[in-house]
């Protein structure tokens, strides 16, 4: 997924307040743990990972709020599932 400004929402970039930006993994991996929209921010979701027992955040941003509320319940509907299969998902529909 791409933005209209060239940016990529996936795979997602994982942050952590307990670790070193260094140590911040990236790519598909870990676990979705939690998505999280807050009722006044239509574009932007927040995710939740887990990867080797420790949890990481993200922002994802999207230019349209439909799609973003589509993506949102996608979403919820895979929590547990590793990132790499969550990826794999069609969402050009």
């Amino acid at each position: 997924m791409t933005r209209r400004s060239g940016l990529k929402n996936w795979p997602p970039q994982l942050t952590a307040l307990s670790a070193e930006k260094k140590d911040w993994p990236a790519g598909e991996i870990g676990t979705l743990r939690r998505v999280w929209k807050h009722r006044q921010m239509h574009k932007c979701l927040f995710l939740f990972i887990e990867h080797e027992t420790k949890e990481y955040t993200c922002m994802m941003y999207f230019d349209d709020p439909k799609f973003c509320r589509y993506i949102f319940f996608l979403l919820r509907s895979q929590i547990g599932k590793r990132l790499q299969e969550i990826g794999n998902i069609d969402v050009s529909a």
